[in-house]
């Protein structure tokens, strides 16, 4: 299998979770005036709640509300850095002493230099370097009174991300090794409707207003997402203008709604076995087929098939009746009989599922495929309807749900790059990320509603917006597409955004909503007749604070922003040739010492090709073969051969990657033995060098 350059960067080594990996770095940071001299800082933080109020779509407001009290016998400076969840912009400031809140004002980020009055906090937004880094905010407060609690509010705004049906966005860890700050997050969402509940990673708040999280670990709050039904195109249009008025920021959300639920007479249930998968996945498969069954009309009959390497029939029959009770206990022994085992080869099962389908007069069949959706990258949408139309001829080819159960995938979502994905877009089919294990009757419906891979996406822009970052290909249902960018000038009066669902083109056309300029630094006072002179002097730092203390507060929020969230090792090099060498090659060797036994003259060159994902040969086969004489049963001995690589899993990681092993067969001449090894190949010595940059 020839590489081109271009895709090498594509082709990198499996992270892998079970490896060692570096603990995450915290951002928030706190100073003293003592803190030139020792560790000791005079104050510490009684509490930290976020509280989360959605609004009608995915933008919300965040509040986060710290209460600081002095601990010291004199009133004291304190300067507070703490990072803020990605995404966030600063909006507004207020302060309270005794319960009794103030808003502040807006103010420069740069001020004359002195002191400043007692009471006077001032937040400055610092935003992120890169994409992928956390924003964050320097609170500055002057001479706060002894023994006193002041209470100080930030109001953020920002988009939450869609997961499925849920809103959700992450809060960062808070750093815990410092006793001054609070070892506990009080989170809120208000506003849910009567009966809502939110959660924090797995735990629902039920009938409670909050939930307390360890402030030391990253969180995902999510509450339920209400969007508009039916299969549509949908999106919003915000604009931010410039203070100058020459230009500002767009950014452009897209999501797909519900499509119209499938009414199947005849289901094929095609179950994953593959190794990969979770131990569980064939029961819940099994749990949520039979409320399926159970939900549709009576006389709806059903299939099943499993699938690894190869593909089988679980049940004898071609089709069985929704209320057989005595085949629906066949169907969950052979669930449990079948072995789980190497390999996702979906192709075979579907061309096994076609197979059957033909046999079978059904006018509206469904094949409800349940997989982790590890499934290779080589799979060809249009291979597969290829032999799905050798099966069924000139019929409309059956309809296709992928259920894809992956607590990753879950939360945070299918990207359209995904291999799943592809696959789902280019053969026309329904794809759902759903825990099996959570799904309850009522969510069958929305099961069978699952819309397509939206394919062809585009959004036409004016020459005046150029976009921050590249434009996918497509859109999944239950995931948001976020598209950030400038605009020079006058801003676009409306955005155009389409895209194709199966046979069907879908657009929409999107007008803005405006927003005011987000302010860079801002004051809040206990006492309200000394805001309008804070709000003048501007933002100036205690002259304790120094340049040092600055930079490590720096230096915290970029750590956080780089390994605060993905804690994934990742193979090197060593890891991957040795399991080449100690696995595949001395199989190969083998394979070619048979091959001589036939043909004293072969030999050639041989490149192998596997697909890795958690662990799992998904895929493997010999990509290119130059022999001297062709050899059947050699290539198939090599084949043996590349699906006995192994490699630890990654469970952390949810892509698939392709590992390519050149090899070299030299047949006896000359007196010299026959030899088998690696091949001296280029692009071989630059992946394994890739690697060992990644590991990094």
């Amino acid at each position: 299998m020839n590489i081109p350059l271009s895709r090498v960067a594509a082709i990198l080594w499996v992270g892998i979770a079970s490896l060692a990996a570096p603990r995450p770095a915290a951002a928030d940071t706190m100073f003293g005036a003592e803190s030139k001299r020792s560790d000791y800082v005079p104050f510490d933080e009684l509490s930290y709640e976020v509280i989360i109020e959605p609004g009608l779509g995915h933008d919300i407001d965040v509040r986060i509300r710290v209460a600081l009290h002095n601990t010291s016998a004199r009133a004291q400076d304190i300067v507070l850095n703490l990072g803020l969840p990605r995404g966030s912009k600063l909006r507004g400031l207020s302060v309270a002493r005794d319960g009794h809140w103030a808003e502040g004002k807006i103010t420069s980020p740069k001020g004359i230099e002195g002191r400043r009055d007692p009471g006077t906090l001032y937040a400055r937004f610092i935003a992120p370097n890169h994409a992928r880094a956390l924003p964050s905010a320097e609170i500055v407060g002057f001479n706060l009174d002894s023994g006193a609690t002041t209470q100080f509010e930030l109001h953020l705004e920002l988009y939450a991300d869609l997961v499925n049906d849920r809103w959700q966005i992450e809060l960062p860890r808070r750093n815990s090794s410092r006793p001054n700050f609070s070892q506990v997050r009080r989170v809120m969402v208000r506003g849910l409707r009567d009966g809502e509940s939110f959660k924090v990673e797995s735990v629902s708040s039920g009938h409670k207003k909050h939930i307390e999280s360890n402030a030391e670990d990253t969180v995902d709050v999510s509450w339920p997402a209400h969007l508009r039904g039916g299969p549509t195109l949908d999106g919003r249009y915000d604009l931010t203008a410039d203070t100058d008025g020459r230009g500002g920021d767009i950014r452009l959300t897209m999501h797909l709604g519900q499509d119209k639920a499938a009414k199947p007479d005849h289901l094929i249930l095609v179950v994953d076995h593959s190794t990969s998968t979770s131990a569980r996945l064939q029961r819940d498969a099994l749990t949520m087929f039979s409320a399926l069954m159970d939900a549709l009309p009576e006389d709806t009959t059903f299939d099943a098939i499993a699938f690894h390497r190869f593909a089988s029939p679980l049940l004898r029959a071609l089709r069985s009746d929704a209320r057989n009770d005595a085949a629906l206990r066949d169907l969950r022994q052979a669930l449990k009989d079948h072995p789980r085992a190497q390999g996702s080869d979906l192709r075979a099962a579907l061309s096994l599922a076609g197979e059957r389908l033909a046999k079978v007069q059904a006018r509206h069949p469904m094949i409800v495929i349940v997989s982790d959706g590890m499934l290779p990258r080589s799979l060809d949408p249009k291979v597969i309807r290829e032999i799905l139309h050798q099966h069924l001829g000139k019929k409309r080819l059956p309809e296709m749900l992928f259920v894809v159960d992956d607590p990753l995938l879950a939360r945070h979502g299918l990207p359209s790059s995904h291999p799943i994905a592809a696959l789902a877009s280019g053969l026309g089919a329904r794809i759902s990320l759903s825990a099996l294990a959570n799904l309850k009757t009522q969510d069958l419906n929305h099961l069978l509603s699952a819309p397509r891979v939206l394919g062809e996406l585009a959004v036409a822009l004016p020459k005046q917006v150029s976009l921050l970052g590249p434009m996918p290909t497509g859109l999944v249902a239950g995931t948001l597409i976020v598209l950030e960018g400038r605009y020079q000038g006058r801003p676009p009066t409306s955005l155009t955004i389409a895209g194709r669902l199966g046979r069907k083109k879908h657009s929409a056309r999107i007008r803005p909503h405006r927003h005011a300029a987000f302010p860079l630094a801002l004051v809040a006072s206990t006492e309200p007749k000394d805001l309008k002179r804070a709000a003048q002097e501007g933002l100036n730092a205690p002259p304790w604070y120094s340049a040092s203390m600055r930079r490590q507060a720096k230096e915290n929020i970029d750590q956080a922003s780089a390994t605060g969230f993905e804690s994934v090792g990742q193979l090197d090099a060593s890891i991957i040739r040795r399991s080449l060498r100690f696995r595949v090659l001395p199989r190969a060797r083998t394979c070619f010492n048979q091959a001589l036994a036939h043909n004293q003259v072969q030999g050639g060159r041989v490149s192998l090709t596997m697909e890795v994902g958690k662990g799992e040969v998904m895929y493997a086969a010999v990509a290119r073969a130059d022999l001297e004489r062709p050899d059947p049963k050699f290539r198939r001995c090599l084949e043996e051969a590349a699906w006995a690589l192994r490699v630890p899993a990654g469970q952390l990681d949810t892509q698939v990657y392709m590992v390519r092993y050149p090899l070299k067969f030299t047949a006896p001449k000359g007196g010299h033995p026959p030899s088998a090894g690696e091949d001296d190949d280029p692009i071989f010595r630059m992946l394994m060098k890739r690697a060992d940059v990644l590991s990094q």
